[in-house]
């Protein structure tokens, strides 16, 4: 994948210096400014995500949301361990608060944890699917870059549909 990238990068750069080699340098110089704001931005959500994990966790919320998430992940990954249903109510719970980032090293351990590989197939299509009642991430990525805001709502019904309709998926296609 990096040498697809890398080619990719190497063939745009040299079509930009032959058609306008006077867009070169600030278009490069654009980018770079762009990029560097989008990684700090969204260093700067993932710090902010894992310190509210954080306070959650001493305030025991973490387990307040783990056993209010427990009868439907032992309906969604039947037969499974109380450590691994652990795993993975917090993975679900950080998702559903648009904590990507801070959900996934929960989803790799449930992972790593869990006994029946259709469990792990719908795990990692529930996640694939982007389940969240709250897009955080978007939302401040959006407002860090200056766009507006008005995909909120638009992004709750879309994440709802394609988390039901990858369940009811990923059911019919394991029998």
């Amino acid at each position: 994948m990096n040498v697809v990238f890398s080619l990719i990068l190497v063939v745009s750069t040299i079509l930009l210096a032959i058609n306008s080699p006077d867009k070169l340098l600030p278009t490069t110089m654009d980018a770079t400014k762009t990029a560097l704001t989008f990684s700090v931005t969204l260093f700067t959500v993932y710090a902010l995500w894992l310190s509210v994990m954080k306070v959650m966790e001493k305030l025991r919320v973490d387990k307040s949301l783990s056993k209010m998430l427990t009868p439907l992940t032992k309906k969604l990954f039947p037969e499974e361990d109380n450590e691994t249903y652990t795993a993975l109510n917090y993975n679900l719970s950080a998702n559903l608060l648009g904590m990507g980032g801070v959900a996934t090293p929960m989803g790799i351990k449930a992972t790593e944890k869990m006994r029946h590989r259709k469990n792990r197939v719908m795990l990692i299509c529930i996640n694939s699917a982007g389940i969240q009642l709250i897009p955080t991430t978007i939302i401040a990525l959006r407002a860090g870059l200056g766009a507006k805001l008005d995909i909120i709502i638009p992004a709750i019904i879309v994440n709802l549909i394609t988390t039901i309709v990858t369940v009811i998926l990923v059911k019919i296609l394991e029998k």
